[in-house]
């Protein structure tokens, strides 16, 4: 899930629970430790803490607490694996822990409260705002045909469900249900990474074709001329998805499209992405996908998830 910085007041509960459940642990393990003669004291385990501070900023509503818990820190030592502050500071620095601590573990007792199932091999899936019951659902159609007939995202060993929508978002989730230890997983994320990408390249060729067929029908031609026009832009839209599957083709070596009518629900699903996409749809791995699998997804324009940096931070530290 490569991605750029986007609106992350709209952050969806779940990466915001899922950040805080990361973190918690070494924000919570930041303690101080009295140095000899009274000499003030050193912040033992400073390194996990700032790593995991760095992290949670990027929850709206804990970026001001941590922002004041950093202004605290004398610039000076900031950097140092064990700052040395004094009591005065310490004393500031415990109570802003424990406000932010308190906070992250409210979110993660809320969260967990609800019960909702875990998002491991899942999909996430930006809806577009709908003016109407009718649109969201015609949107809802489109994704369950690419998910359900596209022969990419088809594996013997597992499929994709339908699990949840976010509480208070527009993002649905979905989760690849696989029998243990198969590469049904891996094969249907990195299949979906490429439908994907190949849709953000093709879209633009689309939308090019639809606008100029617009602007002849609105020239008013005589009905041969622009049915012929229509036509050999129908031929260049037709040539531009089965090139595209092609590619995707052969890219994978697991999967041949067998005949005629697997070829067309490859190139059906790749257009209907294209179109899902103009109007606002954005398809991603959820944040606690494998991180080689979260690259391969491109970086959507309206994004509103997390900057590929902190993404990098999460993985880095649980190498760490």
């Amino acid at each position: 899930m490569k991605i750029l910085p986007g609106d992350l007041s709209k952050m969806r509960l779940y990466n915001i629970y899922y950040l805080c459940k990361e973190c918690i642990g070494d924000i919570g393990g930041l303690d101080f430790a009295s140095l000899a003669n009274n000499q003030g004291f050193e912040m033992r385990h400073w390194e996990a803490c700032k790593k995991s501070m760095t992290i949670i900023r990027q929850i709206p509503f804990l970026k001001d607490y941590v922002d004041d818990f950093y202004a605290m820190i004398p610039v000076f030592v900031r950097e140092e694996i064990n700052p040395r502050i004094d009591s005065n500071i310490r004393s500031k620095l415990l109570k802003k822990q424990k406000e932010i601590f308190d906070k992250m573990q409210a979110v993660i007792e809320l969260y967990e409260g609800l019960d909702i199932t875990s998002n491991e091999n899942g999909i996430d899936v930006k809806m577009p705002p709908c003016g109407s019951l009718k649109e969201y659902m015609a949107y809802l159609k489109e994704i369950d045909f690419i998910f359900c007939q596209c022969p990419f995202l088809q594996h013997e060993d597992g499929e994709i469900r339908y699990n949840t929508v976010d509480v208070g978002s527009q993002w649905l989730n979905f989760l690849i249900m696989a029998a243990s230890g198969t590469a049904a997983v891996g094969y249907i994320l990195n299949n979906l990474a490429m439908l994907v990408d190949k849709a953000v390249q093709v879209k633009s060729h689309l939308l090019n074709l639809k606008q100029q067929e617009e602007i002849l029908r609105s020239q008013e031609l005589q009905n041969d001329m622009l049915e012929a026009s229509i036509e050999s832009f129908n031929v260049l839209k037709n040539h531009y998805l089965s090139e595209a599957v092609k590619e995707i083709e052969n890219k994978n070596e697991d999967t041949v499209l067998q005949d005629g009518e697997e070829r067309w629900k490859a190139e059906k699903s790749l257009e209907k992405l294209c179109n899902l996409m103009d109007k606002g749809v954005e398809i991603y791995a959820s944040i606690d996908a494998d991180r080689q699998i979260q690259v391969l997804f491109p970086a959507l324009g309206g994004n509103v998830e997390l900057p590929d940096n902190i993404l990098k931070l999460i993985e880095d530290k649980k190498e760490g």
